[in-house]
C-alpha cells in the first residue's frame, strides 16, 4: 500500500500492463503539489484503474463536499433513445446489489422480467398491448417491492449527517454530489464505490412518472421552448440540439438494455473523476480512495462520433408561444474550451455585461430603454454560444427590442469601451474568485468542469493571468469575427403553447416498509467514526457586539481574504412606509452627487465594491460588499446616492412604464400568480403583494416625494452587521456619522395568517401542465423554546429523499415532482406558526396528492426507526455543521430577533440527545384536525373540480383579485 500510494502522490501514476484504456482516455495532466498562486491549492492524481482525483483541502468546517463527475451527459444519448443520461441519473439514486434491498438474489428474477418486458414495451407501439405490458410491469414491479428498501442511500446519508444529496446532467457531464461530516470519509466512500460499482435500476416504474413530473415542470417554465428552439436550430443535427431531459416520445418508451448498456460504456473508473473539498488530509484521502474505488475495472473508450457542427449559412428566427412577458433571445456560435480565442471572447462578455457597468448594463437597463436584457455566454467542449436576450418595454415591440440589443452588441465591434473597464473586468473576476475559495461548492465545481471540459488545471486555474492580458483590441477582433449575420433569433410572443400531454399511468403503490435495513447499510451504520464536538458561537470570541450611536453592531473577522461584508438594517418596512420601497427602486437607477448614474455605476465597478439597498415588508437597508480597502470610498459614495441622488430626467417616468407594462405580465406569470395567490391565501387583506401600487398610485409619483425618502434611509437607527479584518470599534466609528440624530425604529407588527372556521380550497385557473399546490393552516404564535420540535417535525415529514412526505408521495406512488412539508416558525417574537405542505404535480394527479398529503399531516406514520434518522441527522447537524464566518452576525440577530442573548443551539443539542418518538407524537398530534386551506393554481378543464371541492369549501380568485391594479 506504501508503494502504491507513493505513486498517487506522485505526479506520474504507476499504472498496471496498459490493456488499452490509457490511450482513449484523454486522461489530464497530475499535479502532485499545488501549483505556485493557486488560490485553491489544488492536486491532481490518478487512482490505479484511471479515476482521476481532484483535491482542495479547505479547513474552514469539519465537513467536506463531493463530487463525482462522468464524462456522459446528454451530448452522449443513443439518438433513439434521448433523455438516457438524465435517466440514468435519477436511477443512480435506487442502489446496487448491495445497498437498496434485502435479497438481491430474489428479486433479481422479476429485475430480469421487468427489463425485457420494457423491451416489449420499447417497439410496441397498439394502446391496448402497451397496457397489457404495463400490467404486467406493474405485477413484477410488486414481486421487487418484497426486497426492496427505497430510499435507503439517503437514509444512510442521513443519520450521519450528510446534506446536500443529488445530481445534475448537462450535456458533457453528469455529476453525483453531497457534503458529509470529516470523520466519515471512509463511510462515503465505502458506498459511493459501491454505488458504481454494481447499480441496480429498481423500482423504474416510479421513477419514470417522476421524471414525467420534471418535463411537465421544465414546460410550464417560462425559458423551456425558448432554449429548446435555439439549441434545435443552432446545432441542427448534433446531440446538442436534443433537449437534456430527451424528446417526449423517448420518455414515453424506456429501455432499461438500453440503459445499462449506456453504463456499461461511460461510467468507466478511467471516465470519471472525484472531486474532494474540505476539511481533510490528502494522503489520507488517496489511500481511502484507491480502497474503495480501485476495484472498479476500466476499459478502452469507443471513440466520440458526433458529426460536425454546422456553421449558419443565413439567420434564423423561430417564434413560440408563452402565456408570459415577451422575450427576443439572440444567439451566436463561438468556440470549444480551449479554443485560441476562448479568453478574448470571456472578456468580450463581460464587456457587453457584467451585472454593473456593462454596455447592455448601462445602455439599455440602466437607461431604461428596455424592459431588461442580459447578455451571457458558454463554452462547451465541441461548441461554445454567445447569447442574449432582451424583454421589450409596454408598447415596445419585440423587434424594436432586439434592435436596441443589437445595436449596444454593435459597439463591441466599434472598440466603445476602454482600457479602464478592461482593468475594472479583471479586478471583480478576481473578487469572484477570491469568494470561489470560500466555497466548497465552488471549488469542486471548478475541479469538475475542468475535468468533463478537457481542461487542464494549470490552464484553468491560470485564466486569471491570461485575462490580464487581454487586450481592447482582441476584443474588437472577436466581437467582428463571431456576432456576424448568421444567428439564431428566437421570439417568445404571447399566446398558449402547444404542450404534450402526459397520462397518469396506473400501478400499485410501492411498500415503503421503514423498518427494513440491507445488510449492507447495517454494516455502513455500525462503522466507528470519533465524534466530533460541536462548535457553538462564542461572543467576543467568533464575534463582538457594540452599542453605537446608531444603534449596535456585531462582527465577525475574516479569515480567508480581504473581502468585507457590510450591511446596515432598520426595522421598518412596506407596511410602515410604501414609498419607502418604491424610493429604493428609483434609487437603483440614480447617481450621486455630481456623478451621473453610468459614472457612478462605473465607479463602483472600478474599486470592485457592490452596493444595493432593500425594502421589505417589516424592515428595509442598505448593504456594501468588496476590498477592505475600498470600504471608505464605498460608504461615501452611498450616503452621497441616498442625500444627493442624481436622476436624469425623464427617469422617474420611464420607471413607472416599466412598473405599470410589468403588471400586465405578473399577471401572465406563473411563478408571480402562485406567489399572490398563496400571499392572499394565507394572509388576505394583509397580503404583501397588496402593498403594491397601483397603476394610478404610480402616474402620481413625485421624484420630489421618493428623493426625501430616500434619503430617509439614513435618517433611522438600526442594526449593522460586518464580516471583514476591521475591529468592531473601527466599524462602528466609520458608520458614525457626527451630529445625527437619528429616529428610533417603530415596532415591527406581528405576522398573523388567516383562521378560517372551515377547511377550503382556494383555486386559481391557469393553462398549465401542473398543479401548483399549497398547503397550509395557522398554529399559535412562535414559542422560540420549542425550536427543536418544529426542526424535528420538519426533518421528520420533509427532510429529504428518505422523509415521510417525498416517501410517500413521490417514491412510493410518483404523484408529485415537488413534495415537501414541514413546519413554518414566525420569524419574530409575536409571529405566527403555520404547517405547510408543497406539491407541484401532473394535474390529472392533484386529487390524490393533496388526499393523501392531508392524511399524512392528520396522521403521519410514526416509527421509532424513522425518528432515529432524524434524531441522527438533527444531531449530526449540530456536531458538523458550524456557522461560517460570513454567517455568524446575520445568526445573532436572528437570535435576538427571538429573545435569545447568546447561542440557543447548546440547549437544543442536549435536548435532541433524548428526543422521543412520544414527545414527537404530541407535537405533531396538534396537526390533527387542523382547519386547512388548500391552494391551487391549475387547469380547470384538466382538474376534477368536484372532487377537489371535497377538500372544503371552493373559493375560486380570479387572477385579478389578487393583486392591487
Amino acid at each position: 500500500m506504501k508503494i502504491l500510494l507513493a505513486a498517487l502522490l506522485c505526479a506520474t501514476p504507476a499504472f498496471a500492463a496498459d490493456s488499452g484504456w490509457e490511450s482513449t482516455s484523454r486522461l489530464p495532466q497530475l499535479l502532485a503539489q499545488p501549483l505556485p498562486g493557486d488560490a485553491l491549492q489544488t492536486t491532481v492524481h490518478r487512482l490505479s484503474n484511471g479515476i482521476t482525483v481532484y483535491l482542495s483541502p479547505n479547513h474552514q468546517t469539519p465537513r467536506v463536499t463531493s463530487w463525482i463527475g462522468v464524462r456522459a451527459g446528454a451530448a452522449h444519448d443513443p439518438s433513439d433513445s434521448t433523455g438516457m443520461a438524465h435517466y440514468l441519473e435519477h436511477m443512480l439514486f435506487k442502489g446496487s446489489r448491495r445497498l437498496g434491498t434485502l435479497d438481491y438474489e430474489k428479486e433479481k428474477v422479476s429485475l430480469e422480467r421487468i427489463q425485457a418486458l420494457y423491451e416489449t414495451l420499447f417497439g410496441e407501439t397498439d394502446p391496448e398491448k402497451r397496457k397489457a405490458v404495463y400490467a404486467a410491469i406493474d405485477k413484477e414491479n410488486q414481486a421487487v417491492t418484497q426486497y426492496a428498501v427505497p430510499g435507503e442511500l439517503d437514509k444512510v446519508y442521513k443519520s450521519f449527517g450528510f446534506t446536500g444529496m443529488n445530481a445534475h446532467t448537462a450535456n458533457e457531464q453528469t455529476v453525483y454530489k453531497v457534503e458529509f461530516p470529516k470523520n466519515r470519509l471512509n463511510a462515503w466512500a465505502k458506498v459511493e464505490a459501491d454505488r458504481f460499482e454494481h447499480p441496480v435500476f429498481r423500482l423504474f416504474q416510479s421513477e419514470i412518472e417522476t421524471v414525467y413530473e420534471e418535463l411537465n415542470m421544465r414546460l410550464d417554465g417560462p425559458f423551456e421552448l425558448v432554449w429548446t428552439s435555439f439549441y434545435r436550430e443552432l446545432f441542427k443535427g448534433h446531440p446538442y440540439a436534443v433537449p437534456l431531459i430527451g424528446t417526449v416520445e423517448h420518455l414515453k418508451n424506456p429501455s432499461l438494455a438500453k440503459m445499462y448498456a449506456f453504463y456499461d460504456r461511460h461510467y468507466l473508473p478511467n471516465n470519471m473523476a472525484i472531486a474532494l473539498a474540505g476539511d481533510f488530509e490528502r494522503e489520507q484521502a488517496l489511500a481511502l480512495l484507491e480502497a474503495e474505488f480501485g476495484r472498479l475495472k476500466p476499459k478502452p473508450l469507443a471513440p466520440r462520433a458526433n458529426p460536425p457542427i454546422a456553421a449558419l449559412a443565413a439567420p434564423v428566427r423561430v417564434d413560440v408561444k408563452f402565456e408570459g412577458e415577451e422575450l427576443a433571445l439572440i444567439g451566436w456560435p463561438t468556440v470549444p474550451v480551449n479554443h485560441p480565442d476562448e479568453d478574448a471572447l470571456a472578456v468580450m462578455g463581460m464587456v457587453a455585461s457584467n451585472g454593473e457597468a456593462g454596455l447592455v448594463d448601462l445602455r439599455l437597463n440602466q437607461a431604461q430603454t428596455v424592459k431588461g436584457a442580459v447578455v451571457f455566454q458558454e463554452f462547451l467542449t465541441e461548441a461554445g454560444i454567445f447569447v442574449g436576450y432582451v424583454l421589450p418595454k409596454d408598447g415596445q415591440t419585440i423587434e424594436q427590442a432586439q434592435a436596441l440589443l443589437l445595436e449596444t452588441l454593435e459597439a463591441l465591434k466599434k472598440g466603445d469601451f476602454s482600457e479602464e473597464d478592461l482593468k475594472a473586468i479583471v479586478l471583480n473576476y478576481e473578487i469572484s474568485e477570491k469568494y470561489k475559495r470560500e466555497s466548497n461548492d465552488a471549488r469542486v465545481q471548478a475541479m469538475i468542469d475542468s475535468f468533463t471540459e478537457y481542461d487542464e488545471w494549470a490552464r484553468r486555474s491560470s485564466k486569471l493571468a491570461r485575462l490580464r492580458t487581454v487586450t481592447k483590441d482582441d476584443v474588437v477582433r472577436v466581437a467582428g469575427k463571431y456576432l456576424g449575420p448568421n444567428r439564431v433569433e428566437v421570439y417568445r410572443r404571447k399566446g398558449k403553447p402547444e404542450i404534450p400531454k402526459m397520462t397518469k399511468p396506473d400501478f400499485t403503490k410501492v411498500d415503503l416498509a421503514p423498518g427494513r435495513q440491507s445488510a449492507f447499510a447495517g454494516e455502513i451504520s455500525a462503522m466507528p467514526a470519533t465524534p466530533i464536538e460541536p462548535r457553538w458561537v462564542v461572543k467576543d470570541v467568533d464575534y463582538v457586539e457594540r452599542k453605537a450611536p446608531f444603534g449596535k453592531v456585531v462582527a465577525a473577522k475574516n479569515p480567508m481574504n480581504d473581502l468585507f461584508s457590510l450591511s446596515y438594517q432598520v426595522e421598518r418596512g412596506a407596511r410602515h412606509d410604501r414609498l419607502a420601497c418604491m424610493a429604493a427602486t428609483l434609487w437603483e437607477k440614480a447617481g450621486a452627487g455630481d456623478l451621473s448614474a453610468d459614472a457612478l455605476k462605473k465607479r463602483l465597478y472600478s474599486l470592485g465594491v457592490s452596493m444595493s439597498a432593500w425594502c421589505a415588508e417589516r424592515s428595509s437597508g442598505w448593504s456594501l460588499s468588496g476590498p477592505e480597502t475600498n470600504l471608505e470610498e464605498g460608504l461615501r459614495l452611498l450616503r452621497a446616492r441616498f442625500r444627493s441622488p442624481n436622476i436624469e430626467p425623464g427617469t422617474l417616468e420611464k420607471l413607472v412604464a416599466i412598473e405599470i407594462g410589468q403588471h400586465k405580465d405578473n399577471k401572465l406569470e406563473m411563478g408571480v400568480i402562485k406567489n399572490a395567490l398563496v400571499q392572499w391565501s394565507e394572509r388576505g387583506t394583509q397580503s404583501p403583494v397588496l402593498l403594491e401600487f397601483s397603476d394610478a398610485e404610480l402616474k402620481a409619483l413625485k421624484e420630489s416625494e421618493l428623493k426625501a425618502k430616500m434619503a430617509d434611509f439614513l435618517a433611522w437607527k438600526g442594526r449593522a452587521s460586518y464580516v471583514g479584518s476591521r475591529g468592531t470599534d473601527e466599524v462602528a466609528a466609520v458608520l458614525t456619522e457626527k451630529g445625527a440624530a437619528l429616529k428610533p425604529a417603530p415596532a415591527k407588527p406581528a405576522v398573523s395568517y388567516v383562521k378560517p372556521k372551515a377547511p377550503r380550497v382556494v383555486f386559481t385557473h391557469r393553462d398549465m401542465t401542473q398543479s401548483q399546490v399549497r398547503l397550509h393552516a395557522a398554529d399559535g404564535t412562535l414559542e422560540p423554546t420549542r425550536m427543536l420540535d418544529y426542526n424535528f417535525y420538519s426533518n421528520y415529514m420533509g427532510g429529504g429523499f428518505s422523509s415521510v412526505i417525498f416517501q410517500e408521495i413521490r417514491e412510493a406512488r410518483s404523484l408529485a415532482y415537488s413534495a415537501w412539508g414541514g413546519y413554518g416558525s414566525g420569524a419574530l417574537l409575536g409571529d405566527e406558526n403555520r404547517l405547510l405542505g408543497v406539491l407541484g404535480c401532473q394535474t390529472d394527479k392533484t386529487v390524490e396528492a393533496v388526499e393523501l398529503m392531508l392524511k399524512l399531516f392528520a396522521d403521519p406514520p410514526y416509527a421509532e426507526v424513522r425518528l432515529k434518522e432524524s434524531r441522527d441527522s438533527i444531531l449530526q447537524s449540530y456536531r458538523t455543521d458550524p456557522l461560517t464566518f460570513r454567517e455568524i452576525p446575520g445568526a445573532v440577530q436572528g437570535w435576538e430577533d427571538i429573545g435569545f442573548k447568546s447561542d440557543p443551539r447548546p440547549e437544543r443539542f442536549k435536548r435532541a440527545q433524548g428526543y422521543s418518538l412520544d414527545e414527537f407524537k404530541a407535537f405533531a398530534g396538534r396537526m390533527k384536525g387542523k382547519v386547512m386551506t388548500v391552494t391551487v393554481l391549475g387547469n380547470r378543464d384538466r382538474l376534477d373540480m368536484k372532487a377537489l371541492a371535497k377538500f372544503g369549501e371552493l373559493v375560486e380568485k380570479k387572477v385579478d383579485d389578487l393583486f392591487p391594479y
